[in-house]
């Protein structure tokens, strides 16, 4: 079954650069979206340059009205990988975190996929093996102080993910979260500038891991995948 287009959210560095890489290398154009428009127009340049097809369209996925006119952008193109990837972390404790702090987190986290899956649905049912992968993170399993809001959120992308693998299954649109370890990413060092490299997931992992989901047999799917630093898949129900 051949794939051929894939949307990435946060398509301009980090994981979302690896996993649009990693597509284009399989033949796939790729869609990078993204809020700041140099940076996916430079990785969509990138991927042309290895002989890849890709197109940058600059978006904040927290924009309701920037989400539709993307979705009028797609027209009626089928779209078989949608990669809900772009998110934002925060440290704060749990008493200081504001509200203002907390809008930002579900929104960027939880409510941006939930809107931009329902928008891309229609391409989504136009194909034959269709997938949405749902960047979670490691904190679903195993959360530390600091991070409530974060937590929050990426529990809820798990809950959201788990009910729209039930609810486009007759569709036959595999729904599935993908959830790393710390990464190697430029949001990771911008929140953590001393964590150990030893502990980090390189994105390049996780990229060959959304493949080896995305390209699973139709009628074929995955519950929840995390990844872990030291490279083990883990596949639960």
């Amino acid at each position: 079954m051949t794939l051929k287009k894939a949307v990435v959210t946060g398509g301009g560095q980090g994981m979302g650069r690896a996993i649009a890489l990693l597509l284009a290398e399989q033949g796939i154009t790729v869609v990078l979206v993204g809020q700041t428009a140099s940076k996916v127009e430079r990785v969509a340049e990138e991927i042309k340059a290895k002989g890849g097809n890709a197109e940058a369209y600059p978006l904040d996925v927290t924009n309701d009205a920037g989400v539709a006119t993307f979705a009028e952008w797609l027209g009626d193109e089928p779209v078989d990988i949608l990669v809900n990837n772009a998110g934002d972390w925060l440290v704060e404790p749990f008493e200081s975190t504001s509200n203002e702090q907390l809008d930002h987190i579900l929104d960027v986290n939880l409510r941006a996929p939930y809107v931009l899956s329902r928008s891309v649905l229609r391409n989504l049912r136009k194909s034959e093996n269709a997938s949405i992968i749902n960047i979670g993170s490691i904190v679903t399993v195993e959360s530390h102080p600091g991070v409530s809001a974060y937590t929050a959120a990426k529990v809820g992308l798990r809950a959201l993910t788990n009910a729209l693998a039930a609810e486009l299954r007759p569709d036959h649109i595999r729904v599935v979260m993908l959830s790393p370890g710390p990464a190697n990413t430029p949001m990771r060092w911008d929140a953590s500038p001393d964590i150990d490299p030893k502990m980090l997931v390189e994105p390049e992992t996780i990229a060959q891991v959304l493949w080896t989901i995305v390209s699973l047999p139709p009628g074929i799917t995955i519950r929840d995948v995390v990844v872990l630093e030291n490279m083990n898949l883990v596949m639960g129900d």
